[in-house]
Protein backbone atom coordinates (compact mmCIF):
# COMPACT_ATOMS: atom_id res chain seq x y z
CA UNK A 1 0.00 0.00 0.00
CA UNK A 2 1.26 3.40 -0.91
CA UNK A 3 1.80 5.36 2.30
CA UNK A 4 1.77 9.07 2.97
CA UNK A 5 5.17 10.75 2.84
CA UNK A 6 6.81 11.32 6.19
CA UNK A 7 9.64 13.53 7.29
CA UNK A 8 12.08 11.93 9.73
CA UNK A 9 14.16 14.10 11.98
CA UNK A 10 17.41 12.81 13.46
CA UNK A 11 18.03 13.28 17.16
CA UNK A 12 20.83 15.59 18.29
CA UNK A 13 22.88 14.75 21.37
CA UNK A 14 24.40 18.25 21.58
CA UNK A 15 22.95 21.46 22.92
CA UNK A 16 19.22 21.56 22.30
CA UNK A 17 18.12 24.16 19.78
CA UNK A 18 15.19 26.43 20.36
CA UNK A 19 12.11 24.94 18.81
CA UNK A 20 10.49 26.85 15.99
CA UNK A 21 7.00 27.89 17.08
CA UNK A 22 4.12 26.29 15.25
CA UNK A 23 2.43 29.53 14.34
CA UNK A 24 -0.21 28.20 11.96
CA UNK A 25 -2.80 25.42 12.20
CA UNK A 26 -1.24 23.85 9.13
CA UNK A 27 2.12 23.58 10.89
CA UNK A 28 0.53 21.95 13.92
CA UNK A 29 -1.23 19.48 11.64
CA UNK A 30 2.00 18.48 9.91
CA UNK A 31 0.84 19.58 6.48
CA UNK A 32 3.32 20.39 3.74
CA UNK A 33 1.83 23.69 2.62
CA UNK A 34 4.07 24.02 -0.45
CA UNK A 35 2.75 20.69 -1.77
CA UNK A 36 -0.80 21.93 -1.23
CA UNK A 37 -0.12 25.25 -2.96
CA UNK A 38 1.40 23.34 -5.89
CA UNK A 39 -1.70 21.11 -6.09
CA UNK A 40 -4.05 24.07 -5.83
CA UNK A 41 -2.17 25.93 -8.56
CA UNK A 42 -2.66 22.97 -10.90
CA UNK A 43 -6.44 22.69 -10.32
CA UNK A 44 -8.52 23.02 -13.51
CA UNK A 45 -10.36 26.25 -14.19
CA UNK A 46 -12.93 27.57 -16.63
CA UNK A 47 -15.27 25.06 -18.26
CA UNK A 48 -14.46 21.97 -16.20
CA UNK A 49 -15.15 18.34 -17.12
CA UNK A 50 -15.16 15.28 -14.89
CA UNK A 51 -12.15 14.01 -16.84
CA UNK A 52 -10.21 17.12 -15.81
CA UNK A 53 -11.20 16.60 -12.19
CA UNK A 54 -9.94 13.03 -12.34
CA UNK A 55 -6.65 14.11 -13.93
CA UNK A 56 -6.10 16.60 -11.10
CA UNK A 57 -7.01 14.05 -8.43
CA UNK A 58 -4.68 11.37 -9.82
CA UNK A 59 -1.79 13.80 -10.32
CA UNK A 60 -1.26 16.97 -8.26
CA UNK A 61 -3.69 16.07 -5.49
CA UNK A 62 -2.26 12.59 -5.02
CA UNK A 63 1.23 14.06 -4.61
CA UNK A 64 -0.08 16.16 -1.74
CA UNK A 65 -2.36 13.48 -0.25
CA UNK A 66 -1.25 9.94 -1.23
CA UNK A 67 -4.01 7.38 -1.71
CA UNK A 68 -4.70 4.23 -3.73
CA UNK A 69 -8.33 4.67 -4.81
CA UNK A 70 -10.71 7.59 -5.06
CA UNK A 71 -14.47 8.02 -5.22
CA UNK A 72 -16.22 11.36 -5.54
CA UNK A 73 -19.94 11.89 -5.95
CA UNK A 74 -22.33 14.78 -6.20
CA UNK A 75 -25.93 14.23 -5.23
CA UNK A 76 -29.10 15.29 -3.45
CA UNK A 77 -30.44 14.57 0.04
CA UNK A 78 -34.19 14.37 0.50
CA UNK A 79 -36.23 12.72 3.24
CA UNK A 80 -33.28 10.81 4.64
CA UNK A 81 -32.48 9.40 1.22
CA UNK A 82 -29.45 10.08 -0.98
CA UNK A 83 -29.58 10.15 -4.76
CA UNK A 84 -26.23 10.33 -6.57
CA UNK A 85 -26.06 12.46 -9.71
CA UNK A 86 -22.38 12.32 -10.65
CA UNK A 87 -19.80 9.68 -9.79
CA UNK A 88 -16.06 9.93 -10.49
CA UNK A 89 -13.76 7.09 -9.48
CA UNK A 90 -10.11 6.12 -9.75
CA UNK A 91 -8.52 2.76 -9.02
CA UNK A 92 -11.69 0.97 -7.90
CA UNK A 93 -12.60 -2.41 -9.33
CA UNK A 94 -15.65 -2.53 -11.66
CA UNK A 95 -17.14 -5.11 -9.29
CA UNK A 96 -17.03 -2.57 -6.47
CA UNK A 97 -18.59 0.17 -8.60
CA UNK A 98 -21.36 -2.25 -9.55
CA UNK A 99 -22.34 -2.66 -5.88
CA UNK A 100 -22.93 1.07 -5.35
CA UNK A 101 -26.54 2.19 -5.22
CA UNK A 102 -27.58 5.29 -7.14
CA UNK A 103 -30.08 5.97 -4.36
CA UNK A 104 -30.02 4.72 -0.79
CA UNK A 105 -31.28 5.43 2.73
CA UNK A 106 -28.84 7.13 5.09
CA UNK A 107 -29.54 4.49 7.72
CA UNK A 108 -27.98 1.84 5.47
CA UNK A 109 -24.55 3.50 5.61
CA UNK A 110 -23.55 4.57 9.10
CA UNK A 111 -20.37 6.40 8.09
CA UNK A 112 -22.19 8.43 5.47
CA UNK A 113 -25.00 9.24 7.92
CA UNK A 114 -22.45 10.33 10.55
CA UNK A 115 -20.75 12.59 8.04
CA UNK A 116 -24.03 14.23 6.96
CA UNK A 117 -24.93 14.90 10.58
CA UNK A 118 -21.51 16.13 11.74
CA UNK A 119 -20.08 17.64 8.53
CA UNK A 120 -16.63 16.49 9.63
CA UNK A 121 -13.91 14.33 8.09
CA UNK A 122 -13.71 10.76 9.33
CA UNK A 123 -11.32 7.84 9.05
CA UNK A 124 -12.53 4.27 8.69
CA UNK A 125 -9.81 1.86 9.74
CA UNK A 126 -11.07 -1.75 9.59
CA UNK A 127 -8.57 -2.64 12.33
CA UNK A 128 -10.23 -0.18 14.70
CA UNK A 129 -13.53 0.92 13.14
CA UNK A 130 -15.58 3.81 14.57
CA UNK A 131 -18.81 2.81 16.35
CA UNK A 132 -21.01 4.25 13.60
CA UNK A 133 -19.57 2.01 10.85
CA UNK A 134 -22.04 -0.60 9.59
CA UNK A 135 -21.32 -4.25 8.88
CA UNK A 136 -21.95 -3.59 5.19
CA UNK A 137 -19.28 -0.91 5.07
CA UNK A 138 -16.72 -3.06 6.85
CA UNK A 139 -17.55 -6.06 4.63
CA UNK A 140 -16.94 -3.90 1.53
CA UNK A 141 -13.53 -2.88 2.81
CA UNK A 142 -12.51 -6.50 3.36
CA UNK A 143 -14.07 -7.85 0.17
CA UNK A 144 -12.41 -5.29 -2.11
CA UNK A 145 -9.21 -4.78 -0.05
CA UNK A 146 -9.81 -1.05 0.31
CA UNK A 147 -7.59 -0.60 3.36
CA UNK A 148 -7.99 2.52 5.48
CA UNK A 149 -10.58 4.99 4.15
CA UNK A 150 -10.59 8.72 4.76
CA UNK A 151 -13.68 10.67 3.74
CA UNK A 152 -15.17 14.13 3.81
CA UNK A 153 -17.19 16.48 1.63
CA UNK A 154 -19.39 19.55 1.56
CA UNK A 155 -23.14 19.79 2.14
CA UNK A 156 -25.24 22.71 0.94
CA UNK A 157 -28.12 22.83 3.46
CA UNK A 158 -30.10 25.32 1.37
CA UNK A 159 -30.14 23.24 -1.81
CA UNK A 160 -30.00 19.86 0.00
CA UNK A 161 -27.13 18.87 -2.27
CA UNK A 162 -23.52 18.02 -1.61
CA UNK A 163 -20.27 16.42 -2.65
CA UNK A 164 -18.93 13.31 -0.90
CA UNK A 165 -15.28 12.26 -1.26
CA UNK A 166 -13.72 8.96 -0.26
CA UNK A 167 -10.02 8.10 -0.44
CA UNK A 168 -9.08 4.44 0.07
CA UNK A 169 -5.66 3.06 0.91
CA UNK A 170 -4.46 6.07 2.91
CA UNK A 171 -1.88 5.98 5.68
CA UNK A 172 -3.26 5.26 9.15
CA UNK A 173 -0.38 6.63 11.22
CA UNK A 174 -1.25 10.35 11.23
CA UNK A 175 -5.02 10.93 11.61
CA UNK A 176 -4.58 14.60 12.54
CA UNK A 177 -2.78 15.33 9.30
CA UNK A 178 -5.28 13.24 7.33
CA UNK A 179 -8.26 15.19 8.65
CA UNK A 180 -6.49 18.51 8.12
CA UNK A 181 -5.74 17.51 4.52
CA UNK A 182 -9.37 16.61 3.89
CA UNK A 183 -10.50 19.95 5.30
CA UNK A 184 -8.43 21.62 2.56
CA UNK A 185 -9.38 19.22 -0.21
CA UNK A 186 -13.16 18.99 0.31
CA UNK A 187 -14.19 22.58 -0.60
CA UNK A 188 -11.94 22.58 -3.67
CA UNK A 189 -13.34 19.34 -5.08
CA UNK A 190 -16.86 20.49 -4.22
CA UNK A 191 -16.31 23.65 -6.27
CA UNK A 192 -14.94 21.58 -9.16
CA UNK A 193 -17.93 19.25 -9.11
CA UNK A 194 -20.28 22.24 -9.05
CA UNK A 195 -18.49 23.67 -12.07
CA UNK A 196 -19.46 20.59 -14.07
CA UNK A 197 -23.14 21.18 -13.26
CA UNK A 198 -24.81 23.21 -15.99
CA UNK A 199 -27.46 25.64 -14.83
CA UNK A 200 -30.86 25.35 -16.42
CA UNK A 201 -33.60 22.84 -17.00
CA UNK A 202 -32.89 19.60 -18.87
CA UNK A 203 -33.53 19.83 -22.60
CA UNK A 204 -35.26 16.43 -22.66
CA UNK A 205 -38.52 15.34 -21.04
CA UNK A 206 -37.91 12.32 -18.80
CA UNK A 207 -41.65 11.93 -18.17
CA UNK A 208 -41.76 10.13 -21.52
CA UNK A 209 -39.71 7.28 -20.06
CA UNK A 210 -40.79 4.24 -18.11
CA UNK A 211 -39.55 3.71 -14.55
CA UNK A 212 -37.04 1.12 -15.80
CA UNK A 213 -35.74 3.48 -18.47
CA UNK A 214 -35.28 6.25 -15.91
CA UNK A 215 -33.29 3.81 -13.80
CA UNK A 216 -30.93 3.21 -16.73
CA UNK A 217 -30.63 6.95 -17.33
CA UNK A 218 -29.57 7.47 -13.69
CA UNK A 219 -26.87 4.82 -14.07
CA UNK A 220 -25.69 6.32 -17.35
CA UNK A 221 -25.34 9.73 -15.68
CA UNK A 222 -22.97 8.12 -13.18
CA UNK A 223 -20.71 7.23 -16.10
CA UNK A 224 -21.22 3.48 -15.76
CA UNK A 225 -20.58 1.31 -18.86
CA UNK A 226 -23.21 -1.12 -20.19
CA UNK A 227 -21.52 -4.12 -18.58
CA UNK A 228 -21.65 -2.56 -15.12
CA UNK A 229 -25.24 -1.40 -15.64
CA UNK A 230 -26.20 -4.93 -16.67
CA UNK A 231 -24.60 -6.35 -13.52
CA UNK A 232 -26.35 -3.79 -11.34
CA UNK A 233 -29.77 -4.56 -12.81
CA UNK A 234 -29.32 -8.29 -13.28
CA UNK A 235 -29.89 -8.20 -17.04
CA UNK A 236 -27.76 -8.83 -20.12
CA UNK A 237 -25.70 -6.24 -21.95
CA UNK A 238 -27.89 -6.76 -25.02
CA UNK A 239 -30.95 -5.91 -22.97
CA UNK A 240 -29.22 -2.76 -21.71
CA UNK A 241 -28.50 -1.77 -25.31
CA UNK A 242 -32.12 -2.38 -26.29
CA UNK A 243 -33.32 -0.21 -23.41
CA UNK A 244 -31.07 2.66 -24.43
CA UNK A 245 -32.20 2.48 -28.04
CA UNK A 246 -35.77 2.81 -26.78
CA UNK A 247 -34.75 5.74 -24.58
CA UNK A 248 -33.06 7.54 -27.47
CA UNK A 249 -36.12 7.03 -29.67
CA UNK A 250 -38.51 8.44 -27.07
CA UNK A 251 -36.32 11.45 -26.36
CA UNK A 252 -35.46 12.22 -29.98
CA UNK A 253 -31.72 11.71 -29.63
CA UNK A 254 -29.31 9.20 -31.12
CA UNK A 255 -26.49 8.45 -28.68
CA UNK A 256 -25.36 8.33 -25.03
CA UNK A 257 -23.29 11.52 -25.15
CA UNK A 258 -26.35 13.53 -26.23
CA UNK A 259 -28.38 12.07 -23.36
CA UNK A 260 -25.76 12.93 -20.76
CA UNK A 261 -25.15 16.42 -22.18
CA UNK A 262 -28.89 17.15 -22.09
CA UNK A 263 -29.26 16.12 -18.46
CA UNK A 264 -26.06 17.45 -16.88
Amino acid sequence: MRKAGQRSRGSNSGTPRKAKPADTPADRSGLELKAWVDALSAAPAGAITESQILTWVEGPLRRFFPFERFLGSYGRLSGGRIKMRNLVTSGHQPEFIATLDTAFDLASRGCFAWWVQNRAAFILDPAAPPPFATKRELDEIRQFSLGVIAAHGVVDPFANTGTYLSFAGVAADDPVRTRASLNLIAPVLHALFLATEQVGAPSVDLSKLTERQRQLVDLALMGLPDKTIATRLGISENTVGNHFRGIYERLGISKRSQLIAALK
